[in-house]
């Protein structure tokens, strides 16, 4: 993990736009996050497929959220605009903490946000800057069971990243010209 993280550093330095630079933090979680093995096969319902998607869900208002830097989101998804009050989204927007649901099936709570697939197993990182709540990275997998302990913590060390990136990177400016373009104030 620590070579992974050393590399995106140091990717992350040559990279000046806001989004850019979270497209770079959703890829490294969608190429790492989940236990990864050829077995995940036992984990998947009929005709489901072992995959996963990535992205970062930002606040554009009190009731609106965008997707940005998505990976494995349906084309017709990108900067889908979802509500703040949706699904476990919702639950970490309200208590600005992580959230790992290593079985969606147990959660009668869990809202399909994805085009792709239904996830099976999702870990959800805040993006906090002090007290403001800016936005969450979520991953998710097909499988359930796929997302642990390990998945969310390394989540975790990603969605502080990306904090620091947009903020440095002045990613309120590009947020800024998105609620202008969806009409979203």
């Amino acid at each position: 993990m620590d070579l992974i993280i050393s590399n995106l550093l140091k990717k992350l330095v040559l990279i000046k736009d806001p989004e850019k630079a979270l497209m770079l933090i959703s890829y490294t979680a969608y190429q790492n996050v989940g236990f990864r093995k050829n077995n995940n096969k036992k984990f998947l319902k009929h005709s489901e497929k072992d995959q996963y998607a990535c992205g970062f869900f930002l606040i554009l208002n009190k009731t609106k959220q965008i997707l940005i830097a998505p990976q494995n989101y349906g084309a017709e998804q990108n900067y889908l605009i979802i509500k703040t009050n949706l699904g476990h989204p919702a639950w970490v927007i309200k208590n600005k903490q992580s959230l790992l649901l290593k079985n969606t099936d147990d959660h009668k709570s869990f809202v399909k946000i994805l085009a792709t697939f239904k996830a099976g197993s999702v870990v959800y990182s805040p993006m906090v800057s002090g007290n403001r709540f800016i936005g969450q990275i979520i991953c998710a997998s097909q499988a359930r069971n796929v997302m642990n302990e390990d998945s969310l913590n390394f989540l975790n060390i990603l969605a502080n990243i990306a904090t620091l990136q947009w903020t440095k990177k002045n990613g309120d400016k590009r947020l800024k010209l998105l609620r202008k373009k969806f009409n979203s104030h």
